[in-house]
């Protein structure tokens, strides 16, 4: 081989080795090209499955904290009507508390609640017309004869009327023929009427009194206004009128 045939087969050899050595760059850049196309088309993928709305996107509006919304609605209504059964309980019993404090005021008098005996309404006791429900008793006002459902007890204009036995003030009212009445359904089931009373009474209706207590002051009785000064006293049991006396004397 001449010289120059020599130096042609050795540059056809270097182009040949530089040629491979470009192949293999090319192959390398893209295979490296390839791989960080499919991490970025990955990636790409993950990012919009995470970012686009599924077709019931209201499911995902309704994701509360990782739970089901309609499960979280429930947990939160229970705990809503449990916190509104606290709130109705803690009034029940305040509204209890209240009761009973008015009960205390309303309860039955009974013997036992104070120790008192049956009274007379005054200290010295004079009846000057007496229980006459069917024999019928001239009356000095109208002077006629009239039967006498209860007791007229003589007593000084302005002297304290005292009650006969433990009772509660069913009520106070005018009455043309009597005058002011303080009715007193006393333990016993009994109701008496103090009639003929000055219009300032010491009870209210109401009221829980004790034998012996103040209910009004002496006045008149319209009725009776000829007789000498004194209080009309009426008394039912189931209904009927009886004898005054039989309440308060022993």
């Amino acid at each position: 081989m001449d010289k120059k045939e020599f130096n042609e087969s050795k540059s056809f050899k270097s182009n040949i080795g530089f040629y491979i050595a470009l192949t293999i760059c090319i192959v390398t850049i893209a295979a490296a090209a390839w791989t960080t196309y499919g991490s970025v088309a990955e990636y790409n993928g993950q990012v919009s499955e995470t970012t686009s709305l599924p077709s019931d996107d209201v499911k995902v509006n309704n994701d509360v904290s990782g739970q089901d919304y309609e499960s979280s609605v429930a947990e939160k209504s229970v705990i809503e009507e449990s916190s509104e059964m606290e709130v109705s309980e803690e009034k029940s019993i305040a509204e209890s508390s209240v009761s009973e404090t008015s009960r205390t005021f309303s309860e039955p008098v009974t013997e036992t609640s104070r120790d008192t005996a049956p009274r007379p309404p005054f200290e010295t006791c004079t009846i000057i017309k007496k229980f006459s429900p069917n024999d019928p008793l001239k009356s000095n006002t109208t002077s006629d004869w009239r039967t006498h459902q209860g007791i007229d007890v003589a007593a000084k204009s302005g002297e304290a009327v005292h009650a006969m036995r433990n009772g509660t003030v069913k009520s106070i009212y005018n009455d043309t023929m009597l005058g002011n009445v303080v009715c007193i359904e006393h333990i016993g089931g009994y109701t008496a009427y103090y009639c003929g009373l000055t219009d300032t009474p010491n009870v209210k209706e109401g009221d829980i009194i004790y034998a012996g207590d103040t209910v009004g002051y002496v006045g008149a009785v319209p009725i009776e206004m000829l007789d000498e000064s004194h209080v009309h006293i009426e008394v039912q049991k189931n209904g009927e009128y009886i004898n005054p006396v039989k309440i308060f004397s022993k």
